[in-house]
């Protein structure tokens, strides 16, 4: 073990030498080279009641956790033309305890003789384990070139279209998740405010010379001012062993009237497959959605309201496709459609592999689906820096006859309380508490379900 530390060692000093050296030789590269750092650190503890919705269940759990995410956004500007911008992920959503400075000693017996598990202090001559090595890592990566009349990306990047329904990058700073593909995309850079995007994705790579890769070919702009924007998003996806073929066009528009803002997304999804990775064959996709977004802003006040509906299907067990499900980054409520519900802790399929949690029976889960919502907001900012406000949802099922015979019409209401307030400019404390009241969809009498929400985010 001393001899790897002296390895790591050496490592480290050549690794700094070569640093050095290439600095002080290639002092024009240095100096052409800009640098730009952006990103986020995120704190947040989470509670969240018992999500089984039983009024006295055996075992009531709450649910309460800690975590943390630090995401940097590097961006290299070699020229006016050419850039390179990267991604990382340090402790993405890492829970706290999760193991930062001990490991497992085994061996160590107790005063009966019987053996535990000691905490160990980690040093540098111990090997960090698979919580470390996962705590780090590039998430996109990609260059990009400008020129007069085109502008080329290529590599790992975010897909984002519209107000996110259902194509989201996520990187708001409450996102957990994201689109994120492998392009080669040339877009029109002369005809601003028009633009036109013509991008090649692969979306899964299979064998090498093999015929089962899926790729999807997109073509998207229209016209994309400040203050008016109107333009459609067309993607087919392809994969020729599964003869599967999918479209999904998406049409958005939006305008800015003085203190009002609107926003309009419609989206659709058909496609055809003889073989899915489900079980089923001859399968036929045809789904459909979109919302409608407006916001009036009279300082110190605003005042919003979102409509949103997506499709469901009748029969989920045939071999139609019918249920269009939002990205996982359009938010509209902290538990609903947040999470799995209704979920057990003491459940069959309950283990370590889904956090000691059985989801099997969710009747909902972590996206908009087979769904009609209304989303009033009241937002306010008493004095500077400060922003509190109200947010009420309503959902309906779009086809109540997905939950059986009897045809419950309603998923419920959650009323969602929420607060931030910014330090320096960049240093953000916020919280938010809600309340989920259950409906038919549920079955009668259930329980309503508490959640709340603390956060710190530094913004740079």
């Amino acid at each position: 073990m001393p001899n790897f530390v002296v390895s790591i060692a050496r490592a480290r000093a050549s690794f700094a030498a070569v640093s050095l050296l290439a600095v002080l030789l290639l002092p024009g590269v240095a100096q052409a080279l800009e640098f730009r750092l952006d990103g986020y650190y995120r704190y947040r503890a989470t509670y969240i009641g018992d999500m089984s919705l039983e009024q006295e269940p055996e075992a009531p759990a709450t649910t309460n956790w800690m975590e943390h995410r630090l995401l940097l956004r590097p961006h290299l500007r070699f020229s006016s033309g050419v850039h390179v911008q990267v991604e990382f992920d340090v402790m993405d959503l890492l829970r706290f305890g999760s193991a930062p400075e001990i490991l497992p000693a085994l061996g160590a017996l107790q005063e009966s003789g019987e053996a535990f598990d000691e905490p160990l202090p980690l040093s540098q001559s111990q090997i960090p384990g698979e919580d470390y090595r996962e705590s780090l890592f590039v998430r996109r990566a990609w260059a990009e070139l400008y020129t007069d009349y085109v502008d080329l990306k290529v590599g790992r990047m975010g897909d984002h279209w519209g107000m996110g329904l259902f194509i989201n990058d996520g990187n708001g700073i409450q996102a957990n998740d994201g689109d994120t593909v492998d392009r080669i995309m040339i877009s029109t850079s002369r005809l601003q405010p028009v633009r036109l995007n013509l991008a090649f994705d692969t979306r899964a790579e299979g064998f090498i010379n093999r015929n089962d890769d899926t790729h999807s070919f997109l073509l998207s702009g229209g016209y994309l001012g400040e203050v008016h924007q109107i333009g459609a998003y067309v993607r087919w996806t392809r994969q020729p062993s599964n003869s599967f073929n999918a479209v999904h066009a998406d049409l958005f528009a939006a305008t800015q009237l003085g203190p009002l803002s609107l926003k309009l997304e419609a989206m659709l999804l058909w496609g055809q497959a003889q073989n899915t990775d489900i079980g089923v064959e001859d399968l036929d996709i045809l789904a459909g959605g979109g919302a409608v977004d407006a916001k009036l802003s009279i300082d110190p006040f605003e005042v919003g309201l979102q409509f949103g509906i997506t499709s469901g299907d009748s029969n989920p067990t045939d071999n139609t496709w019918n249920t269009m499900r939002m990205d996982r980054s359009h938010d509209i409520a902290l538990i609903l459609f947040e999470h799995n519900i209704p979920q057990s802790p003491v459940g069959e399929f309950a283990d370590s592999e889904n956090q000691n949690v059985d989801a099997s029976q969710a009747l909902v889960g972590d996206s908009v689906s087979n769904a009609i919502y209304l989303n009033p907001t009241f937002m306010a900012s008493p004095v500077k820096n400060l922003r509190a406000g109200v947010s009420f949802v309503a959902a309906f099922p779009t086809v109540p006859t997905a939950f059986g015979p009897e045809a419950p019409d309603f998923y419920g209401a959650e009323i969602d309380g929420r607060f931030s307030y910014m330090f320096h400019g960049n240093f953000e404390l916020a919280g938010e508490v809600g309340v989920f009241i259950p409906g038919p969809v549920f079955g009668e009498e259930k329980s309503p379900i508490f959640a709340a929400e603390a956060r710190a985010q530094v913004h740079f």
